[in-house]
């Protein structure tokens, strides 16, 4: 059986994000969103969920030098957005299909390892994406 993976898993604003950054990765696609659920006389839970699902993506980096972090985060592109959104393009593992749409990105920490005079070294930093 054929699929249509390319080679890739994630795509920020029409960038590929290079695997090698990923110490882990993981997502929840397709989360189903409820407009209206009720538990009727007799226990039993009717639910009324809307055609647009959500997906949510994490993941984690390896130990960054600066120019590593500056680089990700160009290829991210989300600073230039005030409110963080990205155009996010992913691998649905439920579908077995690539999948897009606009995510947000909220605040990410950033840890410094050690600095020196050449270069900030940064703890792994975790992103998380959720869509709209």
């Amino acid at each position: 059986m054929a699929n249509n993976y390319e080679g890739w898993i994630l795509k920020i604003n029409g960038n590929v994000i290079p695997g090698n950054y990923f110490t882990d990765y993981s997502s929840t696609p397709s989360q189903r969103q409820e407009s209206d659920a009720q538990v009727d006389q007799t226990g039993v839970l009717h639910r009324a969920t809307m055609p647009h699902t959500r997906s949510s993506i994490r993941f984690t980096t390896h130990i960054l030098t600066l120019d590593e972090k500056i680089d990700l985060q160009n290829r991210m592109g989300y600073a230039a957005s005030h409110q963080r959104n990205v155009y996010v393009e992913y691998w649905n593992d439920e579908t077995n299909s690539y999948y897009s749409g606009t995510f947000y990105l909220p605040d990410v920490e950033f840890s410094v390892m050690d600095f020196n005079a050449d270069t900030i070294l940064y703890n792994p930093i975790s992103f998380e994406l959720i869509e709209y």
